[in-house]
Formats: C-alpha cells, structure tokens, sequence
C-alpha cells in the first residue's frame, strides 16, 4: 500500500508547507491507477478543490467532488481515481501529538467526550461552512503565496482550524474522534485494529498506527484481544470475506483485495484450510 503521508513529504512536485510533523499540501493526483491502497499514520483533512474520487473504508464508499471535505483517520483506505476532471484537493496532515497538545491548551473549549466512537467511520464526510470555506480560501493563498509564510502563523492556522472543528457543532464527529487520542492505548489499539484489519498493512505499520514500537504492540495486542496479531487479523478477514461472498456478486480476486489477502491464490488457500471448501463452493452452497 501506498503510504501516502511520506509520498506526499517527499515528492517535489506538490506544492506543500512543512512545520515538522505538520503538513500543507496542494495535492494533484499524478499516478494513473484507478484503484489503489493507501495509508497513513497520521490523520488528515481533505478539501476537494477539482474533480472527483472515492475513498472506501471497509463497509462504506464515500464519493467526492469539488466542494465537498472530508477527515479521514490515520489509517488505510482503498481509492478510487476517476479520470472526467484532473482531481485536485487541498490536504492537511496533522499528527496525534499536535492534536493532544492543543486539547491540552485550551481545555475551556475543549470538553473531553465519554461517549463511544465504535460508531464512527475511518472517514467522516465534513460539511463546508462559512468558516471552513474561508478558511480553505485563506489556506489556498498561503499555498500560492512566493513567499513562505511564518511559521507560527502556519502554526495558528492550523489551531484555527481545530476551533472550528471543537466549537461548531456540524463538525461533532470529528471533534468525537479527535478526543479519543487522549483515552488509554489499548482503547486506541482496539479502534485501529477495527478500522482497519481488512487492508493489507504490515504488522509495523499497525504498530506505528498506534504510536508503539512493534513489541509493544504485539505484548498489548495478547493482552487485548488474547491471541495473536496473525491469527486475528486472518480470522477477521476470513469474516469479511465470507459476508461478502455472500451479500455481493463480487468476484474471488476482488474479494480477496477488499478483504486484505495480497493475493487471490493464497486467499482461496488460507479459506479453503479455514472452510474446508473453496470461496465458490461456499457460495454457491450458501446462497
């Protein structure tokens, strides 16, 4: 999978302002794929200046066109590319540690939610107010400008944004996830694993997703979930699989990608040793 954060860092081509973790980016789609995995430890806005895409999480297709915004967690997702109109967005990326301390400083804004988020997707659609629009305008001219703007100014920008996200009651999802970063590691382990195991990521880019060393995730990993990272995640997508060989007409190879197998041959391995039948067996019985 593409990680999409240090492509988009370390690629000249977008025009982008850095402040240490913090990333402004004009971005424009330069592969040609259709489709594509993506990922990124950390999260990041999205705000659709031309064109049209689709970011899929694991149960859910958002489509976006210019005009339309959206926070996707950090984390993978699947995209799909369409080509009427070349896409253009602007994005920002900001890491968990930015977020924390700004929760930290202004604490009378910012009211520490105790209400479950196992509801909320790994996108979040955002609707584009007055302020958010004015802000996206201000951000494209930061972007534009010859000369680089100061840095606490980015800096500010930044914790604008994040007001307008915790004050505006639109953006309550948002701000719903946003608090979560603060609850205990294995709370924040259980929601990456859930968003998350039906794409194939490495068992070091979970453990990045929960900011642990692959040790330490693997240790909270058994105490969690008591058994190991593998055989959960097989087992997980195995589940997957099986519900959508049996709720969609979708093909083995297509299964396979949208379940988290690298490839259609050891998926129909790895199923029929599970199921003792062959994806098409198991449908063609079930259905």
């Amino acid at each position: 999978m593409l990680d999409l954060h240090s492509y988009i860092r370390n690629n000249s081509h977008y025009k982008k302002l850095t402040i240490d973790d913090l990333l402004f980016v004009e971005y424009k789609c330069v592969y040609e794929e259709t489709r594509a995995g993506i990922w990124s430890d950390t999260n990041y806005f999205v705000f659709v200046t031309s064109g049209k895409k689709m970011w899929k999480s694991i149960y859910n297709e958002y489509v976006v066109e210019t005009g339309d915004s959206l926070f996707v967690k950090k984390g993978a997702n699947l995209v799909h590319q369409y080509f009427e109109e070349d896409y253009c967005a602007l994005m920002i990326f900001i890491p968990d540690d930015f977020i924390k301390k700004f929760m930290a400083r202004f604490t009378e804004v910012v009211h520490i939610s105790s209400e479950d988020i196992s509801e909320l997707d790994s996108v979040i659609r955002i609707q584009l107010d007055e302020y958010l629009e004015s802000y996206v305008n201000s951000l494209a001219y930061f972007l534009e400008a010859e000369l680089v703007p100061d840095k606490n100014l980015l800096v500010h920008k930044l914790e604008e944004l994040l007001l307008n996200i915790f004050t505006r009651p639109l953006h309550k999802n948002v701000a719903k996830y946003l608090h979560s970063l603060s609850k205990d590691q294995s709370t924040q382990l259980r929601q990456v694993m859930e968003d998350n195991f039906a794409f194939n990521l490495k068992l070091e880019e979970f453990a990045k997703l929960c900011n642990m060393s692959l040790s330490s995730f693997k240790r909270m990993f058994n105490s969690v979930y008591n058994t190991s990272p593998g055989k959960w995640l097989t087992q997980k997508r195995l589940d997957l699989a099986a519900h959508l060989l049996l709720t969609s007409d979708k093909t083995v190879g297509q299964i396979a990608f949208e379940s988290g197998f690298e490839e259609p041959s050891s998926f129909i391995r790895v199923f029929k040793q599970k199921l003792n039948c062959t994806p098409l067996q198991y449908r063609s019985v079930r259905a």
